[in-house]
């Protein structure tokens, strides 16, 4: 045989060869990119399914947090409590300056009255106030019912100016406790 045709058989020998890998090549190729795409249809699908079951159980728990904590129950059931405390507000506050005015003439009560005022400014701040706000009611006093509202009330006088009624009137004098002996 000749040179050329020992080298033609080489070279299609070659190519043929080649032909065989580019198609090996071609194919793994195609599977490589199937099965991509099949994972990757199936990982949305996860992820969609995911995200679905996620959503509907955020749903299901708000759902079932309502139940249980069922707000318009609660301010229901407590409303008429809050109105009737409302209503005692204005007599108690009333009585309470009344007595306050004729005690603070004592010396010893208004050192003690002076000296509970930084307490009750603190609890008004730290626990009054944040209650109202996080529940919504304000400490504005609840109007007097129409009845009340029509009769004329006296006109209130200063403390200072108020005439002081002597307790001892009102309660019994007190007795002096009998002295102790000494136990040896």
């Amino acid at each position: 045989m000749s040179i050329a045709s020992d080298l033609r058989s080489y070279a299609d020998n070659a190519v043929t060869q080649g032909k065989q890998v580019l198609d090996q090549a071609q194919a793994q190729l195609n599977d490589v990119t199937g099965q991509a795409n099949e994972f990757y249809g199936k990982t949305r699908e996860n992820v969609v399914g995911l995200a679905s079951k996620a959503s509907s159980t955020v749903n299901d728990l708000r759902v079932q947090a309502e139940k249980a904590v069922n707000l318009d129950a609660i301010k229901t059931a407590v409303e008429p409590y809050i109105i009737q405390v409302k209503g005692y507000v204005a007599p108690v506050a009333d009585r309470a300056e009344s007595v306050l005015a004729g005690v603070k003439n004592d010396p010893r009560v208004a050192k003690l009255v002076d000296a509970a005022r930084p307490v009750v400014e603190t609890v008004q701040e730290r626990v009054v106030k944040p209650v109202q706000d996080l529940t919504g009611r304000s400490s504005k006093p609840v109007a007097k019912p129409a009845a009340k509202a029509t009769a004329p009330k006296p006109a209130s006088k200063p403390a200072a100016t108020k005439p002081v009624s002597k307790p001892a009137a009102s309660k019994p004098a007190a007795r002096k406790a009998p002295a102790r002996r000494a136990t040896r």
